[in-house]
């Protein structure tokens, strides 16, 4: 049963980041994980992303309420559908050229997870390198594996 958990909530993942930040159908080219010192900062996670994508000049948005509303009612109906206390699920679009989908629906609450996507890679991999740099300031950015998922990391450093 747990198998089945992990592998539906690495689904999830992907799912919820690639139907806010990714290109139609496609993986992004770049994941990256990591942890928040708690819930407490899951604003301060918000405002630096939504920061970003103004700098970028990016359309930002923020389906967290929505999302959190959505998986609570698919966990009524199958309790193997991963909910934690508060769900996470931006995004910000440059057009097709680059973009983002960042959330934590099924991790833990404080395990954030961000999928890189965008037609132009000579803009959209820089767009992913700073992002990187920036969020590396504060907290330890961990890449996910190519090819992989995101699962809930053993140790958050």
């Amino acid at each position: 049963m747990i198998g089945i958990g992990r592998r539906y909530a690495a689904t999830l993942i992907c799912v919820l980041a690639c139907l806010n930040g990714c290109s139609s159908g496609k993986r992004p080219f770049r994941q990256i994980q990591f942890c928040l010192a708690g819930p407490q900062e899951i604003e301060e996670f918000t405002s630096r992303m939504d920061k970003i994508s103004q700098n970028y000049k990016m359309e930002f948005g923020d389906r967290s309420g929505q999302t959190q509303s959505e998986l609570e009612f698919l966990h009524s109906d199958n309790k193997e559908v991963p909910v934690n206390n508060r769900i996470v699920n931006i995004y910000g679009s440059h057009s097709s050229a680059f973009s983002f989908g960042a959330g934590n629906a099924g991790m833990p609450t404080n395990q954030i997870v961000i999928g890189f996507n965008g037609d132009d890679l000579t803009q959209a991999m820089p767009f992913a390198d700073a992002v990187v740099r920036d969020l590396s300031v504060k907290w330890h950015v961990h890449e996910v594996p190519e090819g992989g998922g995101a699962f809930p990391l053993q140790r958050c450093d």
